[in-house]
């Protein structure tokens, strides 16, 4: 494996210093919440939010949100950095207690010099906080008075949003990892309101980073995010040639590497030599781990590998995967300029691991 290739994989960046240990403090996000020091992500609906017109540098063909099976590239990737919109702990205090809003504590940066403080960084969804039509939201201060409308009514307005894949190729290594972190625990909780055990609802716990189920006699079952992992693997023969898949859930000329999910009771090695064998036919070897990257759309986790193919012909099962096909590095540098061939984004572990394979970045 060639070194540095973790340190490509822009959602599995962070500087922050996730400070586990205090997340069981009673009280914790009222007292982040008063410290002027404390800044506040906003999340809504797995966007992030970012300054006003800072949303329109990160590139259109980023905006993956209708076509989650498959990323768009990034060709018109944008010049410089996009930064998210944290706002001070003032700004948002109103909100600890207002239904539907979720604080979650995403830990400290501490890179901001010897003699400065570390920094507490919150993430606040507001997914549920916005109770009535959102487009209503646009225009309420003349009309009701701005006093009367929320923080969260106000940043639909006030902020651009962007979706994560969008915002990673743009951001600092900072802020990737805590629009990363924020989006993924906000999509947990989204997701699941109630116990899974017993049916009740359930209410944050642990500062954002567990769930607790209300039922009385079940008061003490604590609930965590469920994880699920996901194999993706870059098959590599005897001519150095990288095998790349056309799903049928894709838009036209997009192609990737063989990915799947791991089964339960299997280890991660089967998952990898099963996925290829049932979608392109290909029987492989060696099987050596390249890294992981978290993928919150909205739970997995992808555990990167480059396998050696022992057998070369290829047959898809014209289900899951329409066309497979050998490159070498002359042929896909052609098939991606020429608009032959489309790569996953640069936010994904995907990309990073075909130009591992080329050498190079691609287009």
């Amino acid at each position: 494996m060639e070194t540095g290739f973790m340190d490509r994989l822009l959602l599995a960046q962070t500087t922050i210093d996730y400070d586990v240990d205090r997340r069981s403090e009673e009280g914790l996000i009222g007292r982040l919440l008063a410290s002027d020091r404390t800044r506040v992500v906003i999340v809504d609906n797995g966007l992030i939010a970012v300054p006003k017109r800072f949303g329109s540098a990160t590139p259109a063909a980023l905006d993956c949100t209708a076509d989650p099976a498959a990323p768009r590239p990034d060709a018109e990737a944008p010049v410089g950095t996009v930064q998210l919109a944290a706002v001070g702990a003032a700004d948002v205090r109103s909100e600890e207690h207002r239904p539907g809003a979720l604080f979650v504590y995403l830990g400290l940066d501490r890179e901001m010099g010897p003699s400065a403080q570390p920094v507490p960084y919150l993430a606040l969804d507001i997914t549920r906080a916005v109770d009535e039509p959102r487009n209503a939201a646009v225009g309420a201060d003349h009309e009701l008075g701005r006093s009367a409308v929320t923080f969260s009514q106000r940043a639909l307005r006030d902020f651009d949003w962007v979706e994560l894949r969008s915002f990673a190729p743009c951001a600092s290594t900072r802020d990737a990892g805590l629009a990363t972190s924020a989006v993924a625990i906000c999509a947990w909780h989204s997701q699941q309101r109630f116990c899974p055990a017993c049916g009740a609802p359930v209410r944050p716990a642990l500062a954002g980073w567990a769930q607790a189920c209300t039922n009385p006699a079940d008061a003490d079952r604590l609930l965590f995010p469920r994880i699920e992992p996901a194999v993706i693997t870059a098959i590599v023969d005897d001519e150095e040639r990288i095998l790349l898949q056309h799903n049928t859930a894709w838009r036209e000329r997009f192609y990737s590497v063989s990915a799947g999910f791991v089964e339960a009771g299997e280890s991660l090695e089967h998952a990898v030599r099963r996925e290829a064998h049932e979608e392109v036919g290909v029987e492989l070897d060696e099987v050596c781990y390249l890294g992981s990257q978290p993928w919150p759309f909205p739970a997995s986790i992808m555990l990167g590998f480059r396998a050696h193919a022992r057998t070369a012909e290829v047959a898809v099962d014209h289900e899951e995967v329409a066309a497979a096909r050998w490159f070498t590095r002359e042929d896909l540098a052609r098939a991606v300029a020429s608009g032959e061939v489309e790569l996953p984004g640069r936010a994904s572990i995907a990309r990073h691991m075909i130009e591992n394979w080329y050498g190079a970045e691609i287009g």
